[in-house]
């Protein structure tokens, strides 16, 4: 009876989190998926384009900057370049670097690429864009003003475009060689294992999701799936009581 006691103490401490509030699991990177991304005007160092003309021809890793950072982006930066030249991809695609500061100006935007001696690299394109509320508000990037510090609170984000301008892949954070092979794979529509996101049609999900709020709630199949194990430690809790009697 003591072992049953304890089977089922531990297993509250385990899952009370998870019913007790639905507080703040980070959806941020399945928001816009499978979206079509916003065929913006964009200023180059080649000069103007539509992001179209961009991603016809190769699909596109977007990632998003403001050269006045003085936080994630140059680690962001850094960690990119360094993992794209260690793939050595021969897959087809661009890493296009957008400022979504608008004060960001075409010089500002090569310097930054000379900063990083990528402006003479064939596989990357920086460029500023007179539409840049349109884009963030096409791939659920929200970046902050803060007064006091002269700086935006954002994310770091990567964003991958496959060649009919849709997003398929979002990875938030500083990351590695590895994920990027991934997001390379999948912009160019090769199979990744993938599991499909909380959706209200969805029969037994362990969670459901708000897309609103951004929060997530146990649902029906949290339950099914701890059942089994809440009644295999009743039944052996009881078994052990009676034969003690």
């Amino acid at each position: 009876m003591c072992k049953s006691v304890l089977t089922l103490a531990f297993l509250s401490i385990v899952l009370y989190p998870l019913f007790a509030q639905d507080n703040g699991y980070n959806y941020s990177e399945e928001e816009k998926l499978y979206k079509p991304i916003a065929n913006i005007e964009l200023n180059t160092l080649e000069g103007r384009k539509k992001f179209s003309e961009i991603y016809d021809k190769s699909p596109v890793i977007l990632a998003m900057i403001f050269t006045k950072c003085t936080g994630v982006c140059s680690p962001f930066m850094s960690t990119l370049s360094k993992s794209i030249k260690k793939l050595n991809s021969k897959e087809n695609f661009k890493i296009l670097v957008v400022s979504f500061d608008p004060t960001d100006s075409i010089a500002d935007m090569k310097t930054y690429a000379e900063a990083f001696r990528l402006d003479k690299d064939a596989h990357w394109i920086f460029a500023t864009t007179p539409d840049i509320d349109s884009l963030n508000s096409s791939i659920g990037f929200n970046p902050k003003w803060d007064e006091e510090k002269k700086q935006f609170d954002h994310d770091a984000l990567l964003i991958g475009i496959n060649g009919n301008g849709y997003i398929v892949k979002k990875l938030t954070g500083v990351r590695g060689p590895d994920e990027l092979q991934l997001m390379i794979k999948e912009i160019n529509n090769g199979f990744v294992l993938s599991y499909p996101l909380p959706r209200e049609n969805m029969l037994f999900s362990c969670f459901t999701y708000d897309p609103k709020t951004g929060t997530k709630k146990p649902s029906l199949g949290l339950l099914i799936l701890v059942l089994p194990v809440v009644m295999a430690g009743l039944i052996v809790g009881g078994l052990a009581f009676f034969r003690r009697k």
